[in-house]
């Protein structure tokens, strides 16, 4: 992986991370539409809605800013519901379809842990 790309996929895991923290009342300080309800459901371990939420962001923003990350956090949800061939499918086009991303690592891993 090419060490431009690693500080790119870096910096936005951090600043996504950021975001959290930017919090000053119940809601989010910031909206990123239905990636934002899908990361809502995923944190409160509703991972069916929030499956249909990552669902919706992707047909809304295939090319999208989020569509890895959102991508990753689909596989995720299918982990938490115990669907893990579903899980693996996804990692799977993570890494074919983002290969210079820091998600693609991520997603690498995830797949050497469910065997």
């Amino acid at each position: 992986m090419k060490m431009k790309e690693f500080l790119r996929g870096l910096f936005i895991s951090v600043f996504l991370l950021s975001l959290g923290g930017c919090r000053t009342g119940p809601g989010p300080a910031f909206n990123f539409g239905t990636y934002s309800q899908a990361e809502r459901f995923y944190e409160k371990k509703q991972y069916q809605k929030a499956i249909a939420k990552y669902e919706e962001y992707l047909r809304e923003n295939p090319e999208g800013n989020m569509a890895v990350i959102s991508y990753y956090y689909m596989a995720k949800s299918f982990e938490g519901l115990g669907q893990t061939e579903e899980a693996k499918a996804i990692y799977k086009k993570i890494v074919k379809d983002y290969p210079d991303l820091v998600w693609a690592d991520f997603a690498k891993t995830r797949l050497k842990e469910l065997g």
